[in-house]
């Protein structure tokens, strides 16, 4: 009966050994792993709960039931906690629609995190560009980077990272040798009692005190650029690209352009009534004004085409077009060489400074020379032409020679005094 009572108070006390063994264990895992005791009867709950279910699951054959029970992991220790300072910097290009309204979006999606606006550039017009200066606590760095690349589309990031604990340590071990030593030179100083050596400290001191000053500053710099993170926004818009392109056909006859556009390869005979056609398409992403259209090749001026479709006053919005046509008669030597000329305008119809680039699509065109011989109206056209040719000419000559009319009348008049001056001179002289 003794021995019995003994073996059951030692297995009493084992079992009380035992549970403030586990609840010992229970606790410094609490403490290491950051759980307080609800999270983690919780965790062990779900644990016991995604258990049973995995096996039940196994039971019934679904392969799909088996889930992991590993424990959270842990969050990687910061910066500051490993004892290393900093400096983050990150340079972030976005593409907006409107700069000024993207530079508030983003001050608002930065001002919950305590974003601060430390600067400010725009610049409007056709290439409007905007550049912030953002700073937010390390900590939220990459959060804030994600909701600014969120106002637009993202055009190029670059991050850094500099470590500057060197740089800090550094800093510290000179500031506190400094103060030692100004503070030695304040001793010296009260104590010294001759005019000269008095000046002399001074003068030490100062010096000594202003590279403290100094070390402060550069101290104070750091770290205030470890203690806030510095984003530069870059805010650009898109750049107008307007663009034309012409495409120029061709087709025999005259029917005020209703055949455009005609064919690219087509050979004509000389004196064959020609129509040229010219297909211009607005290419580019900006709307078009003031177009002006010349085809010097075939001696197409401005205000001499036929619109056959499309307004040449109106603005040409982009993936619109317009077709002219030009009515002449086919002369070997003479091809097509459109020009077109148009101002970039933006919604408002305001002219944007930025040049129209032209591509032109050439038909393959030719004029066979009439070799036939000549008939009496040929004949009469090429006299026609020579008397043109002989009169233009003679107009030519006279114009050279009239301006030196003056000079034969002056050697005239001066022969007649010459001669005069010498008769007079010969004449004998009376005798008395």
């Amino acid at each position: 009966m003794k021995f019995r009572t003994r073996l059951l108070a030692l297995a009493a006390v084992l079992m009380i050994v035992g549970t403030a063994c586990s609840t010992d264990d229970a606790t410094s895992t609490t403490a290491a792993g950051g759980y307080d005791a609800f999270e983690v009867a919780t965790t062990a709950a779900a644990t016991t709960t995604t258990s049973g279910a995995a096996l039940s699951g196994a039971a019934e054959g679904d392969e799909t039931a088996d889930l992991t029970n590993a424990a959270p992991l842990e969050s990687a220790p910061t910066p500051a906690e490993l004892g290393r300072s900093i400096v983050y910097t990150a340079t972030i290009e976005i593409e907006v629609a409107d700069v000024i309204a993207a530079g508030n979006a983003a001050q608002q999606a930065v001002a919950p995190l305590g974003g601060l606006l430390f600067g400010q550039e725009t610049t409007t017009g056709p290439n409007a560009r905007s550049i912030l200066t953002i700073k937010v606590r390390p900590e939220d760095f990459q959060e804030a980077l994600g909701r600014l690349a969120g106002i637009g589309t993202l055009v190029n990031q670059s991050v850094s990272a500099s470590d500057v604990t060197e740089r800090v340590v550094d800093l510290q071990s000179r500031i506190i040798t400094a103060e030692a030593s100004v503070e030695r030179l304040r001793t010296f100083l009260s104590q010294a009692t001759v005019l000269k050596d008095v000046a002399s400290l001074e003068a030490e001191l100062l010096q000594r005190e202003t590279d403290l000053e100094l070390l402060r500053g550069q101290l104070r710099t750091i770290e205030t650029a470890v203690s806030l993170a510095t984003i530069i926004l870059v805010l650009t818009e898109p750049t107008p690209e307007p663009m034309l392109e012409v495409v120029q056909t061709a087709y025999l006859g005259h029917d005020d352009g209703q055949a455009c556009p005609g064919s690219g390869e087509i050979t004509f005979d000389e004196g064959d009534l020609v129509t040229f056609c010219y297909e211009i398409t607005n290419v580019g992403d900006t709307s078009l004004a003031d177009l002006d259209v010349r085809d010097s090749g075939v001696g197409a001026k401005s205000g001499e085409f036929l619109v056959v479709d499309g307004d040449l006053a109106a603005v040409l919005a982009p993936e619109d077009r317009l077709i002219l046509a030009f009515e002449t008669t086919a002369t070997p030597g003479e091809y097509p060489s459109p020009s077109v000329t148009a101002s970039a305008v933006d919604a408002d119809g305001t002219a944007l400074r930025v040049a129209v680039a032209t591509t032109t699509d050439l038909g393959s065109l030719s004029v066979e020379r009439d070799t036939s011989l000549p008939g009496f109206t040929d004949a009469l056209k090429a006299s026609w032409h020579g008397v043109q040719r002989v009169f233009g000419v003679a107009v030519v000559v006279a114009g050279a020679i009239v301006p030196f009319l003056w000079l034969p009348l002056l050697l005239g008049l001066l022969a007649i005094w010459l001669r005069r001056r010498t008769t007079k001179a010969a004449k004998p002289e009376p005798q008395d």
